[in-house]
């Protein structure tokens, strides 16, 4: 088979994975045989409905590699203590700054703390990271910035709601897209561990909701804002560290930004 073909045939695997997946997942059709049953609980339904969803992407996964070699392709099979360590010491300005700016949430719900910190930060970051931009960046050839610009209009669009008028939905979408692709860097420059980004989303979102320092959703205030902007700011500085260390090239280069051959199976 020709090259060409090859990720040709990739991408559409993936794309076709994807949408099939987004479309079961946001109106909620692999739950709806569940009836109200999931309804009670926050957490449980989010989590059945991104695994039942998820079989698509899954399935997708085992047409495109060797069973033994899935984790890998995701980045989920090493890396899972560095990931956290980054993750912890990334996120200090945010944790100890909104503790101190804010108030905590006693009106939050375990349920619902579980399911916007623990649970959308993994499934967020395995199906957007790991699966739609990692899976085009790393094997259908695409360039870091059209993988990460369909990875942001997807994620961005997630968070529409959060809204309550166009212009702050459009912010909302703004915000976040702009957060994906900073983490789909990271997760490129970490060396694919797809750990660090899981951890760091997590991470980020614990403060965000447990304490209450903004009220205009993902958007924030300019306080709440600033220290979200130290934790960036630390990642940026503790990913070059790390590069320099271990004496690594960047992966994002004027050679991967549009069309990536280089770092493809």
């Amino acid at each position: 088979m020709v090259e060409n073909d090859r990720y040709i045939i990739r991408t559409l695997i993936i794309l076709a994975a994807f949408g099939l997946f987004f479309v079961l997942w946001y109106f909620n059709l692999p739950t709806q045989a569940f009836g109200n049953a999931l309804i009670i609980y926050k957490s449980i339904h989010y989590t059945t409905n991104y695994l039942l969803a998820g079989i698509i992407p899954l399935g997708a996964l085992f047409l495109l590699h060797k069973r033994r070699n899935i984790a890998a392709s995701m980045g989920l099979a090493h890396g899972f203590g560095t990931g956290l360590l980054f993750a912890v010491l990334t996120v200090l300005p945010m944790l100890t700054g909104y503790a101190v700016i804010g108030t905590f949430d006693r009106e939050i719900s375990i349920d619902a703390a579980v399911t916007w910190i623990f649970v959308a930060g993994f499934f967020e970051e395995l199906i957007y990271r790991g699966f739609v931009f990692g899976q085009l960046f790393r094997y259908a050839a695409w360039g870091f910035l059209p993988a990460a610009l369909l990875t942001a209009l997807a994620f961005g669009s997630l968070h529409l709601y959060q809204g309550h008028d166009l212009l702050s939905a459009l912010s909302a979408f703004g915000v976040t897209a702009l957060g994906s692709f900073f983490f789909s860097w990271l997760y490129v420059e970490w060396n694919y561990n797809l750990w660090s980004v899981i951890w760091l989303h997590t991470l980020m979102n614990l403060p965000w909701i447990l304490f209450r320092v903004s009220t205009t959703g993902s958007v924030g205030d300019v306080w709440a804002n600033a220290l979200r902007l130290c934790t960036i700011a630390l990642a940026i500085g503790l990913t070059v560290a790390y590069k320099k260390k271990r004496g690594l090239p960047y992966c994002i280069t004027y050679k991967t930004l549009i069309y990536n051959r280089i770092q493809n199976a």
